[in-house]
């Protein structure tokens, strides 16, 4: 009984602590007057992918794909918390330069995306996820 239970404990903490988790996100409303950034290309490929590792992340946001392992690309940080009880806030910077929100619900996974342009807050669009952990 005891190498059961063991056995069990193992198999849970394995599958509690995925080493990612990975935001699937295809959009459900996108903005009428689309103000993006450039390279996006968002409205012909309207899709969210936030990849969220122990040590890197990585965003796509349509055609743009940003990633904290390329060693070539520009320096990325990224910041999660709390926006309220059902809310939580990624907020991704660029070379020192806030760039993306992704607001996502725990309680359905739907997200708003919103873009920082010129210095305000730009909402790109509403979008629907599928949360997995790998």
């Amino acid at each position: 009984m005891k190498t059961l239970i063991f056995a069990f404990m193992m198999l849970f903490s394995v599958l509690s602590f995925a080493e990612e988790r990975v935001f699937d996100c295809a959009a459900t409303s996108l903005t009428r007057s689309l103000e993006v950034p450039e390279g996006t290309n968002l409205q012909q490929n309207p899709q969210v992918i936030f990849r969220q590792g122990l040590k890197h992340w990585s965003l796509q946001v349509g055609d743009l794909y940003l990633n904290t392992q390329d060693p070539q690309g520009p320096a990325l940080w990224m910041k999660s918390g709390s926006v309220s009880k059902t809310k939580v806030e990624y907020v991704f910077w660029v070379e020192a330069s806030t760039e993306y929100e992704l607001v996502v619900s725990v309680v359905d996974h739907s997200a708003q995306l919103y873009w920082w342009g010129l210095g305000e807050k730009v909402l790109l669009g509403s979008f629907a996820c599928e949360v997995t952990e790998q």
